[in-house]
């Protein structure tokens, strides 16, 4: 089994939210995904979405979006970004899904997932403490972000506490950056240090920082962006069969980064 990621897909099958205003990059990007999905993931394998999934505003309207995932291969691991409107409660989300026959989706929402010998946490995360547009409004959301953390780390210990008997390899999922672009560590990256948490992957950002491309290392920490544009639009490997791929390697790193 092979775990990939990829975020910010940002699709729009049920609304008027053409991405190439950002871009001609973004030029039919869903066809660029699909074709370089089928290529490199088969249904053995699964795929962490990190956040902005649909621009729909309620799950009726994010179904086509979601539809189109289900019809890629591999399962799906799904996570809130903040563009994701339609997201709801666990419970509403797997209903959904059950009544559409949705049957590849899966999602974090203060939980944690086992697949083959991966295990897999996340949450949203914020804007970080130091940001220009940080207000005491973020204070707020961030310290709240911190505890939907915990409890997705309290349920990857609970999950490793069941298995005893199966070596699991922690992977975390999230939207925002829990690192700095300059490199400076937070609550959030500290508290993924604590975990020992070999691997966190973030989405979100879109434009050109050479300190997060770099895939780097903090505090034991490996931080990978997933953002499709940043990937060109390709899943990234992260690692096969409970086994995480070298990201000190730069040709093997730069390789993943195409999902190769």
């Amino acid at each position: 089994m092979k775990l990939f990621a990829i975020s910010d897909l940002h699709l729009a099958h049920a609304v008027d939210k053409p991405m190439t205003v950002f871009g001609d990059k973004w030029n039919n990007h869903t066809q660029l995904v699909q074709e370089a999905w089928r290529e490199i993931v088969t249904d053995a394998d699964v795929v962490i979405l990190g956040g902005d999934i649909s621009w729909a505003k309620n799950l009726e309207g994010a179904l086509p979006d979601l539809q189109y995932i289900e019809s890629l291969p591999g399962q799906k691991v799904l996570l809130r970004g903040n563009h994701d409107y339609w997201w709801t409660s666990l419970k509403k989300m797997q209903e959904f899904c059950e009544r559409e026959e949705l049957q590849t989706l899966h999602f974090l929402r203060n939980n944690a997932l086992c697949f083959g010998s991966f295990l897999i946490g996340g949450t949203r995360g914020w804007l970080l403490p130091g940001d220009d547009e940080f207000t005491s409004q973020d204070q707020k959301i961030f310290e709240r972000e911190l505890i939907r953390m915990q409890l997705s780390l309290d349920d990857m210990k609970r999950l490793e506490n069941t298995n005893r008997n199966t070596a699991l390899t922690p992977v975390f999922a999230m939207h925002y950056p829990p690192i700095s672009a300059n490199g400076g560590s937070t609550a959030m990256s500290e508290l993924l240090t604590a975990a020992k948490i070999p691997l966190c992957i973030f989405g979100h950002i879109h434009h050109y920082l050479p300190f997060y491309l770099s895939s780097p290392e903090l505090d034991t920490v490996r931080y990978v962006l997933t953002s499709a544009d940043q990937l060109n639009f390709k899943p990234v490997l992260l690692g096969e069969n409970g086994r995480l791929r070298d990201f000190n390697n730069k040709e093997a790193a730069n390789s993943g980064r195409e999902g190769q």
